[in-house]
């Protein structure tokens, strides 16, 4: 009898420093997400913000829609002023800790040649609502949410843009519904929400963070039900079955987004899907050369100026006193154009 109570002991032991060790994971899993994504974007935090002054020949018309929670979307239809008739709404899905208004110099090139442009803020983002960003799944069920909106309100055909976060987002969103999309541009982005977080704790907390994985996709599992498991590759099959047009564009040194976890390296090739690599554009690869090497000396210039801990306000009063605007803004004519007439083939 005191063998079996002993064994039954050791066994409620082990069990307990199990479940301990199990609670201690899923607690640094907690936080890691927690520091990463548990915080809002305000509009004032973002380095550079265009000024509509700058684009007198675009009207932009703001509107708001629901979300499924308890707060409201933010965005704005644009239109080139002297484009009466619009080919098609291309729909803006902004990377992460960024609102749609960075890619004004993007939406303003489309609009001039013709096109409609919806962009919006995401969860946690800029002006929408939302106690912090929620996590990398949540960019695919925002854009869900904007298409429900959009295809409500025109009936224009529908083109999508999405870099990075935005990226994964068009990528992804065919896998909560089927939506009439003609064709969809991803820039830089990423296919497998977990795997991001992971590369991105390894580069916070070391490589250890790597052993995390099993419990880092569990918790995302938690945190979204069966949306966690959304790939941006899934996605893109479905759409493309059901007609969709799509061109992938990553560059080869992106060091935000690793080729092994691209949209680029993990779609299935199909006759739907069109492939263009760079080699020397890093993660905001629709910049032109010049601009690349611009924002790279205006960055160097505010660190020497400010040290390394720099706040976001101080990064953003630095830029709006000593940046090039138009240099900053300015675009890769040549991939523009290949996006352009890849919209316009579709």
């Amino acid at each position: 009898m005191d063998i079996l109570i002993d064994i039954l002991s050791f066994v409620g032991l082990g069990i307990g420093i199990i479940v301990f060790v199990v609670l201690l994971i899923m607690s640094v899993c907690f936080v890691l997400y927690k520091s990463v994504f548990g915080k809002r974007f305000e509009i004032f935090h973002s380095p550079h913000l265009p000024d509509m002054k700058d684009y007198p020949d675009i009207a932009g018309e703001p509107v708001s829609f629901p979300s499924d929670k308890d707060y409201t979307y933010y965005g704005s239809w644009y239109q080139a002023k002297s484009v009466t008739e619009p080919k098609g709404v291309i729909v803006f899905s902004h990377g992460i800790f960024d609102g749609h208004l960075t890619y004004m110099p993007e939406m303003a090139y489309f609009a001039r040649q013709g096109y409609k442009i919806f962009g919006f803020d995401n969860t946690g983002c800029h002006l929408t609502g939302g106690k912090s960003m929620n996590g990398l799944p949540q960019s695919a069920k925002d854009l869900d949410n904007a298409l429900k909106f959009v295809t409500a309100n025109t009936d224009l055909p529908i083109y999508l843009f999405g870099h990075s976060w935005g990226g994964y987002a068009v990528s992804a969103v065919s896998c909560y519904n089927q939506y009439p999309i003609k064709a969809i541009f991803v820039q830089s982005g990423f296919n497998c929400s977990y795997e991001m977080v992971v590369h991105e704790g390894s580069r916070m907390m070391g490589g250890w963070i790597r052993f995390l994985r099993p419990y880092i996709r569990f918790y995302e599992r938690m945190k979204f039900g069966k949306a966690a498991f959304y790939t941006a590759a899934r996605g893109i099959r479905i759409a493309t079955k059901n007609g969709a047009k799509c061109l992938i564009l990553h560059s080869l040194d992106d060091k935000t987004i690793p080729l092994g976890n691209s949209v680029f390296a993990n779609v299935d090739k199909n006759d739907n899907i069109t492939f263009i690599s760079e080699k020397h554009k890093g993660h905001n690869s629709l910049d032109s050369d010049r601009a690349i090497k611009y924002k790279k000396k205006l960055d160097d210039e505010c660190e020497r100026a400010l040290g390394k801990h720099y706040t976001l306000t101080q990064k953003r009063e630095y830029y709006l006193a000593h940046e090039d605007k138009r240099l900053y803004d300015e675009l890769d004519n040549k991939l523009m154009t290949k996006i352009l007439d890849f919209y316009n083939e579709a």
